[in-house]
């Protein structure tokens, strides 16, 4: 049985307030590197203008550039100043929200089905109805991704598990939404290397198995071992914290911010 929808929002604010606090950390600490740095050559850039520039690149690609944010950053500062705003637009809280709810909607909605169809797809000797988990499907109509802690870069480059990168980054094509959802639902129940999804899962026994199908959580770590959760609230309470940026993580060199 999952847990009732005010348990899941609950878990769901514990999960974004708990990332986005020690992402704010991290970025009061990271912003100062930043606004700091000066290159080794000072003949580097011809102007403070192309300094600052250089600067404001460094930060988009820390926190995944392309993104057409509102109100847009100009430099690297904002993403401080205006924290409440940008953090849901750009997962610094574990978790993605576009500003059109139509569209989210849709999104939504086609990933729900490509789900259920890759399911019919892989399970087709089954007699089972599927249903797309109750408790994901509240989570999902307030985020748009489940990412973790940490930030674009520190999550492409640590190689982190992502439960949910969602239809934001990549434009939320219609296709590509469904495609994903059906790799999604061929995969599910396999053992994957480094990866958190759904599972569905039987009791064994025939009395049991005349209770039918449910789903699971499950994060495969490798070498690590297999966590398996009953239900999404159990899942956020582990990802909230799990491969979080340490505090020597939070520093930023100069070398680092003017490389090529």
């Amino acid at each position: 049985m999952h847990p009732s929808e005010p348990i899941i929002l609950a878990a769901l604010s514990l999960y974004r307030t708990y990332i986005g606090t020690h992402n704010h950390r991290a970025f009061s600490a990271i912003i100062l590197d930043i606004d700091a740095a000066d290159p080794d050559d000072p003949d580097l850039f011809e102007s403070d203008e192309e300094l600052e520039e250089a600067r404001l690149e460094f930060t988009l690609r820390l926190i995944g550039d392309g993104h057409d944010t509102r109100p847009p950053i100009t430099h690297p500062s904002d993403v401080l100043t205006h924290w409440e705003a940008l953090a849901p637009q750009l997962a610094l809280d574990g978790a993605s929200v576009y500003h059109d709810a139509s569209w989210r909607n849709e999104m939504r909605d086609i990933y729900t089905r490509g789900v259920i169809r890759g399911l019919n797809e892989r399970c087709s000797n089954t007699v089972t109805a599927w249903e797309f988990p109750s408790d994901l499907a509240v989570v999902l109509q307030h985020v748009d991704s489940l990412e973790g802690p940490g930030w674009y870069k520190y999550r492409k480059d640590y190689e982190s598990v992502i439960f949910f990168e969602g239809w934001v980054r990549d434009g939320g094509a219609g296709d590509l939404m469904e495609e994903t959802a059906l790799g999604r639902a061929r995969t599910a129940g396999e053992i994957i290397d480094r990866t958190v999804g759904l599972g569905e899962d039987r009791p064994r026994g025939t009395a049991r198995e005349q209770q039918g199908w449910s789903w699971r959580y499950v994060a495969c770590l490798g070498q690590f071992g297999t966590h398996v959760f009953e239900n999404v609230v159990e899942l956020l309470e582990w990802y909230k914290s799990y491969g979080e940026p340490r505090e020597e993580d939070w520093g930023v060199s100069a070398e680092e911010v003017f490389q090529a």
